[in-house]
Order: structure tokens, then C-alpha cells, then sequence
């Protein structure tokens, strides 16, 4: 819908795109599920597919090209490391928080300061 064959967007505005409003969307609430002892590999599945498609949707390849190629390609990073990157930007966020606040009492006593 956004781009025809006469005029359409620059790859480096579809990554722009997918990546400010569609991963956003997609990862919303992924601390709910991503986490250790988890069975993660269905939600990762849907994931990796919804970034092969954005992929080759930046690019314009054809479906038969190789999902690592492509997101290389693209310019993303494979949506595995995405989310311990996003998951470990949590965790520091978490850290950050002063020990007298009262979102310590709901964390577990892991991540908790004394």
C-alpha cells in the first residue's frame, strides 16, 4: 500500500518504518513471556517470520533468499539478539531504580535492592 511500481518508498525508509512502528508493536509486553524457563520458541517463530517478511519487503529479494542474508542485507539485527538486547535494557532500567521505591516490593528478591 505504501509503494507501487511507479513510485515508492526508499529501502531506507521501509527499515525506518518497520523498525520506529512495527517492532514496537510486535515486542510490546515481551517481558511477560521472554524470560528464563520459559517455552519461547512459538512466540520467536512468529517473530522471525514477521522480520523475514519485513526483510524482504525492505529489500524487494525474492521469497526463495536466505532469512540471515536478507536481514543482513536489510540492516537488522535477527530478532533473537533484539530481544536480550531490549531484555537486558530492562534489567539496567531496573537496577536503576532507588531501593527506598515501591516497585521494589513487587520485583523478585533477585532483582530487588536491599
Amino acid at each position: 500500500m505504501l509503494g507501487n511500481s511507479s513510485r515508492d518508498l526508499l529501502p531506507i525508509q521501509k527499515r525506518l518504518l518497520y523498525r520506529t512502528c512495527v517492532l514496537p508493536i510486535a515486542l510490546y509486553g515481551f517481558q511477560l513471556w521472554f524470560f528464563k524457563g520459559t517455552p519461547t520458541v512459538k512466540h520467536i517463530t512468529e517473530l522471525k517470520k514477521m522480520q523475514r517478511r519485513a526483510a524482504l519487503w525492505i529489500t524487494g529479494a525474492f521469497r526463495t533468499f536466505l532469512s540471515k542474508g536478507i536481514e543482513a542485507i536489510a540492516g537488522l539485527i535477527p530478532i533473537t539478539l533484539h530481544l536480550r538486547k531490549l531484555n537486558s535494557r530492562h534489567y539496567l532500567c531496573y537496577m536503576s531504580i532507588p531501593p527506598s521505591h515501591a516497585i521494589n516490593t513487587l520485583l523478585d528478591p533477585q532483582y530487588a535492592k536491599k
